[in-house]
């Protein structure tokens, strides 16, 4: 006797341990992950069960139906064009005010559900415990727990899928009363013959449905949405979205699962942080603070590193007799390695700020509340930790871009980060700015990287019009609660990038001080040194810029990496003394505060440093796209710097 074979959805957000369940009911072997979007494309699976044959199909994780992603669209031109026999709902039930979000579009489309509450355990361990009953007799549909990881809960889930499948009951219609604006335009398409779940879906997702709209159903839809718009400053899917989550508070207060409620510290921090008109103010407000910060307390610690290297270089030169060996460690080495090890401090206080923002909580709030600025640009919210990440090193944040799918965004992201000022030109940044600009050097300092996300934003904002998108990506993100960074995390995070900075002191400013110094030494008996000659040879490029030629051999020296700058120039304009102060005498001397803002500028604009090129290559798997990116780069940092040094000429 053949048995009966009804299919089996399964469906939830990202990380609610789908997939694992999904292993478990059909003793397969997935593969699982902390990945958002590691379902990619639907699997299927089998299990026989009290004389029912079930197909399991596991779509991917998503966070509506209602958006433009691959995945989103893959589950939702399922669930239309070959409807299942029954969604297996799985949801996080930690985070369940989340996850009812995608399970009252099911409802509203009356498909046939189970709920499935899964990793029970971590969230009673959070002291929130969902109470399935209550929760079931709310929803009217089965609600029962879950595990993914073991076999607790196995039998009573089949049970109830077997017994749901062969009664065929109906599924409950959802009717979420949404904004009255709202209401009325759903009240319009309706009009038109389009179901009310449809017609939501139309209104949310801008009119990217599976189902057919009619070309006049399509300009009405269009009309609603720019109205809904006009109306109140916000899109027609966050309006929807509101009214989901007030059904959803209601929904966790009335079934006594609102137990993850936020502290009023927590509310007010948010009312301020999201606020449209507040947030962006306070976030550049603490990015001048954080760089402010930097220059003002990393000049004590910097202080004390410059009197160590000036008494290593005085042992140094009074116990190594004179010769071409006291030059090389006095001249080349202490005055290279040294002039960039003073800088530590301010790279780790920096470094010590982003970490902080992610760890509170902070981080995640400011991509969220610049998504709208960024998408005016062609950017996307998405983008926002790749850039922030390019602070540090433009490398690892150009292998952040992977998690922007659309592929115009993820190339834009890609080719504007470099002007996100890495860490590596922090040291030339405070070694200017404290020269020629010491009572406002912080300000100078916050200005330079304010220059680069303008400049960052100005490129995306062309290139999106010069480069056609493949497909709209929205931005969904849940936003993490704020919490105390713990001291143990920010120091081995700190450790790590400080250790990678030293690293870089021992190898590669190491190397490129050594070569500077020989360049710059022979030949002994010439007029000019190599490292010279090749200097006055492109000071004619540099002159408009108030530059001469100490500063194009440290700009070209910075193609190897953006420290080396700093090394040169301390090499070059060593002029016999070990220390800091003498350095800074010999700048203060040899260039005027114009030409220092303007070399701030070029060394902030111009072409990535060789690994930053390497990895552009390999994302954008073409040289073009590198080669557009050094060439981008070295015409408006020639052009920013000209206008700089001109106009800083008329006030300085």
């Amino acid at each position: 006797m053949t048995s009966q074979v009804f299919t089996v959805a399964l469906l939830g957000n990202p990380n609610c341990g789908k997939t694992s369940l999904f292993n478990l009911l059909t003793g397969s072997r997935q593969r699982t992950g902390n990945m958002a979007g590691v379902t990619v494309t639907r699997r299927e699976g089998e299990r026989e069960y009290q004389g029912v044959r079930l197909r399991f199909v596991d779509l991917p994780g998503i966070y509506s139906l209602s958006h433009n992603r691959v995945e989103e669209r893959v589950a939702r031109d399922y669930l239309f064009e070959t409807p299942p026999d029954l969604v297996l709902n799985v949801v996080d039930a930690g985070n369940l005010s989340r996850n009812l979000a995608l399970t009252t579009q099911l409802l509203e489309q009356q498909l046939p559900t189970v709920i499935a509450l899964n990793m029970l355990d971590e969230a009673e361990s959070q002291g929130i415990a969902p109470d399935c009953d209550n929760l079931a007799r709310l929803l009217d549909l089965p609600v029962l727990p879950s595990d993914g990881r073991k076999p607790r809960y196995l039998d009573l889930l089949l049970d109830t899928l077997v017994e749901q499948l062969r009664n065929q009951p109906t599924a409950p219609a959802l009717e979420i009363a949404y904004e009255q604006h709202v209401e009325q335009s759903v009240g319009r398409l309706t009009g038109t013959g389009l179901n009310r779940w449809q017609a939501v879906q139309a209104l949310e997702s801008a009119g990217d449905v599976a189902f057919v709209l009619h070309d006049h159903q399509r300009d009405l839809l269009q009309q609603e949405v720019a109205q809904l718009e006009s109306y109140h400053d916000d899109s027609a899917a966050q309006l929807i979205a509101e009214g989901r989550y007030g059904y959803i508070h209601g929904l966790m207060h009335n079934s006594g699962s609102d137990h993850d409620e936020i502290s009023f510290a927590e509310h007010w921090l948010d009312s301020v942080v999201l606020n449209r008109w507040l947030g962006l103010p306070v976030f550049v407000g603490l990015l001048w603070l954080m760089f402010e910060t930097t220059f003002t307390l990393g000049a004590y610690p910097a202080d004390w590193i410059d009197a160590a290297v000036t008494l290593l270089g005085q042992w140094l030169a009074a116990g190594v007799p004179d010769g071409l060996l006291r030059d090389v460690l006095v001249d080349g080495l202490v005055a290279g390695v040294g002039g960039v090890l003073v800088f530590l401090p301010n790279v780790v206080l920096l470094f010590t700020f982003i970490a902080i923002m992610e760890q509170s909580g902070y981080m995640a709030r400011a991509a969220f509340l610049t998504d709208r600025l960024m998408s005016r640009v062609g950017l996307h919210g998405k983008a926002f930790v790749p850039l922030v990440m390019g602070f540090g090193c433009n490398v690892p944040a150009i292998m952040a871009t992977r998690t922007i799918e659309e592929p115009r965004a993820r190339l834009i992201t890609i080719l504007i980060n470099p002007f996100m000022s890495c860490s590596a030109r922090l040291p030339v940044y405070v070694l200017l700015a404290g020269i020629f600009f010491a009572d406002q050097a912080g300000t100078v300092l916050f200005g330079i990287y304010m220059l680069g996300i303008l400049m960052a934003f100005t490129v995306a904002a062309i290139l999106s019009r010069k480069i056609p998108a493949q497909h709209d990506e929205s931005f969904i993100m849940e936003l993490p609660p704020w919490r105390w960074p713990s001291l143990r995390s920010l120091a081995l995070h700190v450790w790590d990038k400080a250790g990678d900075f030293l690293s870089k002191i021992g190898s590669v400013i190491l190397v490129g001080s050594l070569l500077i110094w020989l360049l710059q030494t022979f030949p002994q008996n010439a007029d000019q040194s190599f490292l010279e000659q090749l200097g006055h040879l492109l000071a004619p490029l540099f002159a408009p810029l108030g530059l001469g030629w100490q500063e194009t051999v440290a700009l070209l020296s910075g193609f190897i990496a953006k420290e080396v700058i700093a090394a040169t120039l301390a090499v070059v304009y060593q002029a016999g003394e070990q220390d800091m102060a003498g350095l800074q005498a010999a700048l203060l001397a040899g260039l005027a505060p114009a030409a220092g803002l303007a070399l701030m500028v070029f060394t902030l604009l111009y072409m990535p440093c060789l690994a930053t090129i390497a990895v552009i290559r390999r994302e954008t798997g073409s040289w073009r796209w590198a080669m557009v990116s050094i060439l981008l780069g070295l015409v408006l940092a020639w052009g920013g710097a000209f206008l700089t040094y001109q106009i800083g000429s008329l006030f300085f």
